[in-house]
């Protein structure tokens, strides 16, 4: 038995705000009648949306499995693309519902991305609140001053009205640094340093809160261990 929006959410249909969204819509019945929020799924429940049967037979015997992926360069993290025949998805292994990405790469992006079957969890962890640490590798056209590693700690304006901030900057190799932040706004890498006039020549992301990309070559995936998925379940 689920709360509708909370299943919606488990099964990778949609967040919870969105689906209480499509509940006061009144798009959504179980057992051919509209429901409204608070309603509950039982185990032999129709629900349909738009009149679409919505298969939710996994939600109650679902094990949460969770995978990191050592995604290459030039993989779109989406399921289809008219413009990149190559997805992230390709490579993944086979599970009853379906594998949710948890956050994304852009397609230059390289390293470590991390999957799940339950949405209501990738929705958790994805969400600010959560404030998991990511560290990236990351390789510059000139050095970081100080006057700019000072901005970027600081945070300065990327996107529309978002703000683009670093935790830490740890020197690696000549132009080459160690990023350490814990938002993932939307390229927000790239356009932090864009602003303070520096060029990302490659990035690579190796870490997400405990979860190394260790020793994986491009294109493999691992299934987390009991403890690790522990950073993200508690």
């Amino acid at each position: 038995m689920y709360r509708v929006q909370k299943l919606l959410s488990k099964i990778g249909y949609c967040s919870r705000r969105s689906a209480e969204q499509l509940i006061v819509s009144g798009v959504i019945k179980i057992n051919n009648k509209v429901i409204t929020i608070g309603d509950k799924w039982h185990k032999g429940d129709s629900l349909t949306i738009n009149n679409k049967e919505i298969d939710v037979s996994n939600a109650l015997s679902q094990v949460i499995e969770i995978i990191k992926y050592y995604k290459p360069l030039g993989e779109v993290v989406s399921r289809k693309d008219p413009h990149n025949t190559r997805t992230v998805f390709d490579n993944l292994p086979d599970i009853k519902g379906k594998w949710i990405n948890i956050g994304r790469l852009d397609l230059n992006t390289t390293g470590l991305l991390l999957f799940t079957n339950d949405g209501d969890l990738a929705n958790k962890v994805m969400h600010p609140s959560s404030s998991f640490d990511r560290e990236y590798i990351v390789k510059t056209d000139k050095p970081i001053t100080q006057n700019s590693m000072n901005s970027l700690l600081l945070g300065v304006p990327i996107n529309e009205n978002q703000v683009g901030k670093f935790n830490k900057i740890i020197k690696n190799g000549k132009n080459i640094y160690r990023i350490i932040l814990s938002t993932g706004k939307n390229r927000e890498i790239r356009n932090s340093l864009k602003y303070v006039n520096l060029e990302t020549l490659s990035l690579k992301r190796v870490k997400y809160s405990k979860i190394k990309l260790d020793d994986m070559i491009e294109g493999e995936f691992r299934y987390l261990t009991k403890k690790e998925k522990t950073t993200f379940l508690i």
